[in-house]
Formats: structure tokens, C-alpha cells, sequence
């Protein structure tokens, strides 16, 4: 009775495992009915004490809330001394100052060529620092004397204080424009310097060549004994002695002059070597076309210093005199003021300004060329 035999089950132990073993099916009445669908094994079981038992599922944990992050202190500075605050206040006011100066030298940059012309060693900052102290230095001198003379009118101190610093800044941008016309002003005193002796040297050149003295000759004898334009020739003479050629010396020469007389003269001795024409009969015109304008510019100056001494008798001599004759008669029988010392001392100071500004006007208007 094969069939109602019970299975026997074996167990294996593995490593402490207690594994239950399946037994094979054999083939009987599954087989003949036709059961042909093969059995799918059973997953095996572990059982006994060797099961592991399942991990419980952890749970989230609550997170405590966040506390205010309360600020670090921060570390206590150490005091610092009263010489180094000293050292960073003049620091910084060397580095103001310093921005100051840039600031000019930049809207000024016109005046760098000029200092290289006039060969001034001094950079454009060193100069416009310079002109700037000094600049400084009348504004402070003359508002202090202003000063000095507001509060022995009777003024009030404090308009008297702020009539000083107005008087003082207007000083100052005057005085410190006028220093930095400096360079301008010495070109063109020294181009008015120039054109004194330019002519007595053109004409030597002209009994030079004449006489068949060669150009380069003609130029060494005047390069002396001219005064200024005698400088503007030995420029002419370094420069070929150099290595230019003598055509290059002059035209070199000639862009770097402020003498309108010199750079006619050299011009025309320049396009002369170039076209190879005579050099003679070229500045013998030029000198003849320089002498004409001269008389020219003396008649107009005589007749600009005749309307300047009427002008003079009449507000420099006759004006104040009889000014001061009228005004102490009508005070005698009408009392709208009284003639004072005060009074005589500012109209002798009005008077001193007049005879300064007629003679500073005579001094300018005069051609400082000889004929």
C-alpha cells in the first residue's frame, strides 16, 4: 500500500540551521493521468531557534526646534596710541593733498611741453605743487595785512574774518594762475628778447656770405655777441655738430622757437639750400620785408602813446588835482563831509595806482625791438 505510506522528512543541520528536505515525487498515478505540469518546490523553511527574528522599523525622531544663534562676541581691539592716529591723519592728508596736485596736473598738461622748452628740470607735479605753496603763501600774507587793516577800521571781527577769507581765496586762484602762466610769460620774454637783435645778426649773415664765407660760417659768427638771438643760432650749430644735417638743424630749430623773426629768417635759408637758390638775395628780402614792418609797428606806437598821455594829464594830473582843490572849497560852505587826513591819505593812494597802471600800460605798448 504504497500509495497510504506516510512521507518520511529529513533534517540537516547547517551551521546551527535546521533545514527540512523535500523528497523527490516518483512517478505513479500523477504520471498516468496525465499530470505532466512539473511541481514547483517548495521555498524552504528555516525553523528552530537558528531563525533570526525580523528588525523592528525604527521610528522617526523628533528633531528639538532651533534656538536664536546669538552673535560672537567680538574680540576687544586694543586701544591704539595717539602717535598712531597722528601718523594716519597726516597720512591721509599727504594723500589728499597728493590727489589735489594730480588733479591740477592733469587739467594743466599744456604746461609740460612748455617746462621742457624753457629746460626746467623739475617734473609738472614738482612745479604746480611749487607754484601752488607759493600761491598760498601771498594769499596768506596779504589777507592777514587786510586783517590787520578791517579791525583798525572798527569792523566787526567776525565780518572782518569773513571779508579776510573771501580777499584771501580770490588772492590765491589769482596769484596761482599767474604763477602758472610762468613758462608762457618767460617764452615769450624771451622771444621778445630774440627779436631785439635778430635783425643786426641777419644783416652780419648777409656781409658773411657776401664776403664767400660758407653758410655753416656765416651762422658760427653770430652764434655770439647777439644776445638771445645769438642763443637760437648756437642751437642751429650744436645740433649739426651732432650729426644733423644742416638743413634738419634749422627746421628743428625753427619748431622749437617762439621768435617769429628767427623762424622767417631760417625758413627762407632753408627752402633756399633746398631749391638751391641764393641764399643772399633770399634774406637780403627777408631783412628788408622785417625792417618795413619795424617802422611800421614804431609809427602805430606813437600813435598809441599820444592818446595814452592825454589820457594820463587828464586822470593822472589835472583830475585828482583839481579833485581835491574842489572838494576842500565846497566843504568850506556846504558841510556834507570834511577833508580829513583819512581822505588825503586813500585819494594820495588812488593817485599812486593811477601813475602805476599809465606806466605799466606805456611799459607793454613799447617795442622792444632795435631798428
Amino acid at each position: 500500500m504504497g500509495l497510504f505510506k506516510k512521507k518520511e522528512i529529513k533534517v540537516i543541520n547547517v551551521e546551527g540551521k535546521r533545514i527540512e528536505l523535500q523528497p523527490k515525487p516518483k512517478k505513479g498515478l500523477s504520471a498516468l493521468f496525465g499530470g505532466g505540469a512539473k511541481r514547483q518546490p517548495k521555498p524552504q523553511q528555516i525553523v528552530g531557534p537558528a531563525a533570526q527574528p525580523q528588525r523592528p522599523v525604527p521610528q522617526p525622531q523628533q528633531r528639538p526646534a532651533p534656538q536664536p544663534v546669538q552673535p560672537a562676541e567680538k574680540p576687544a581691539q586694543p586701544q591704539q596710541s595717539q602717535q598712531q592716529v597722528q601718523k594716519k591723519m597726516q597720512s591721509r592728508a599727504s594723500s589728499a593733498w597728493r590727489h589735489y596736485i594730480e588733479k591740477l596736473a592733469i587739467k594743466n598738461r599744456k604746461i609740460e611741453p612748455m617746462l621742457l622748452q624753457r629746460r626746467m628740470r623739475e617734473s609738472l607735479y614738482d612745479f604746480i605743487q611749487r607754484m601752488l605753496i607759493a600761491s598760498i603763501i601771498v594769499a596768506v600774507v596779504i589777507a592777514a595785512a587786510m586783517l590787520l587793516v578791517l579791525v583798525k577800521a572798527g569792523v566787526v571781527l567776525p565780518v572782518a574774518l569773513v571779508l579776510t577769507v573771501l580777499i584771501g581765496y580770490v588772492v590765491n586762484r589769482f596769484a596761482f594762475n599767474s604763477f602758472l602762466r610762468y613758462p608762457l610769460r618767460s617764452e615769450e620774454i624771451a622771444a621778445k628778447n630774440v627779436e631785439r637783435d635778430i635783425l643786426f645778426a641777419a644783416r652780419n649773415m648777409i656781409i658773411s656770405l657776401r664776403s664767400g664765407m660758407p653758410l655753416y660760417n656765416a651762422i658760427v659768427s653770430v652764434s655770439s655777441g647777439y644776445g638771445d638771438a645769438s642763443k637760437e643760432f648756437a642751437k642751429v650749430t650744436e645740433k649739426s655738430n651732432l650729426g644733423m644735417s644742416l638743413e634738419e638743424a634749422i627746421d628743428q630749430t625753427v619748431s622749437e622757437t617762439k621768435s617769429q623773426s628767427f623762424r622767417r629768417i631760417m625758413l627762407q635759408v632753408s627752402a633756399s639750400i633746398k631749391a638751391g637758390a641764393d641764399i643772399v638775395a633770399s634774406l637780403q628780402s627777408v631783412t628788408d620785408q622785417l625792417s618795413e614792418e619795424r617802422m611800421i609797428s614804431l609809427r602805430r606806437y606813437g600813435q598809441r602813446l599820444n592818446a595814452i598821455a592825454m589820457f594820463y594829464m587828464l586822470f593822472g594830473v589835472i583830475l585828482p588835482s583839481m579833485g581835491i582843490a574842489i572838494a576842500t572849497i565846497l566843504t568850506t560852505f556846504i558841510s556834507v563831509f570834511t577833508v580829513n587826513v583819512a581822505l588825503l591819505e586813500a585819494a594820495i593812494v588812488g593817485i599812486v595806482f593811477l601813475q602805476v597802471i599809465f606806466l605799466q600800460l606805456i611799459r607793454s605798448s613799447r617795442p622792444v625791438f632795435a631798428m
